[in-house]
């Protein structure tokens, strides 16, 4: 069986932190390709679930059910026991899942997904698998589209107008102020600065409990202020962790785009920092998964593109 790596946190939040990611990556997992699509691309209204962007989805022709958009997520689709069933989802066979650290793996089913369909296309011959339990309330998250979904594709996330649409245009070449190429690999990796400081920085549209978030050992190379303080408890799939917050004396950027991020929560699972959601509420977030490139247009302020 093959091997994903979960990140589920949720369990025992402390100090109104809700903690509400559903899904993150490894780097042992293979793209599983884009999908054959029909129909014609058009905007969707994007939903959110605690802050993270999503849509609603037909799953052969049944639904609609909320799909979070996870841009740390592999794979196509996943959907939960209870969507499956509705949708007539037949098991294909078992995985192995476990958190980035490898430990305790669990066992989740895989389906059989002939059509998945969104903002004006049909995905066809995808894959999906099933969604573990987030460990916190629920709401009405149904599945998480991943990226592979897009390989072939521009996917747009309209945070400002609450749009999702996916395209066939590429980006222009990456200039270092707005657009951004990022490295082979499951995770969109991006030169994230706080102050003069560069982290390497996981764009996660999935993690929906802070702007930022860093290693821990980054944190006393930071400028900051006042005392670390304790604002939650993270769970994976086979841990859970303390979760801690200080406020920046610092501006977090990358090229022209500046953050609006006050205060840097650690530490992460993986030795990256993490942009979430929170950190793009007032931009356009365009992925162009063919070229490997990204970018962020802040549509806040008068002077807004």
């Amino acid at each position: 069986m093959m091997h994903r790596r979960n990140l589920l946190l949720g369990a025992g939040a402390v100090g109104g932190l809700a903690a509400t990611k559903a899904f993150a990556c490894g780097a042992q997992h293979p793209s599983f390709g884009a999908p054959r699509t029909r129909g014609r691309a058009q905007p969707a209204a994007m939903l959110s679930f605690h802050g993270m962007p999503a849509v609603a989805v037909l799953i052969e022709g049944k639904g609609p059910f909320t799909f979070g958009i996870d841009t740390g997520a592999p794979g196509h689709f996943m959907v939960t026991k209870e969507v499956a069933s509705a949708a007539g989802l037949t098991v294909a066979g078992q995985i192995q899942t476990s958190d980035p650290s490898g430990n305790n793996p669990v066992t989740i089913s895989r389906f059989k997904l002939g059509e998945a369909s969104f903002g004006g296309l049909t995905f066809m011959a995808t894959q999906a698998d099933e969604l573990p339990p987030l460990g916190a309330p629920g709401g009405d998250l149904q599945g998480v589209i991943g990226m592979d979904l897009f390989d072939g594709q521009t996917l747009v996330l309209d945070f400002k107008s609450r749009l999702v649409s996916v395209s066939s245009e590429r980006l222009a070449a990456a200039d270092g102020q707005t657009i951004f190429d990022y490295p082979a690999g499951e995770l969109i990796q991006l030169p994230v600065k706080i102050g003069d400081v560069t982290i390497p920085t996981h764009l996660d549209t999935g993690q929906t409990n802070t702007a930022m978030m860093a290693p821990a050992d980054v944190i006393p190379r930071l400028a900051t202020h006042g005392q670390p303080r304790l604002v939650g408890k993270a769970r994976t799939v086979s841990q859970t962790m303390e979760i801690f917050a200080v406020a920046l004396d610092a501006p977090v950027s990358l090229g022209a785009v500046r953050f609006p991020v006050t205060e840097v929560v650690y530490p992460t699972v993986i030795p990256i920092g993490n942009l979430g959601s929170a950190a793009l509420q007032q931009m356009v977030v365009k992925i162009d998964r063919p070229s490997r490139r990204v970018q962020f247009v802040d549509k806040a302020g008068p002077s807004a593109v």
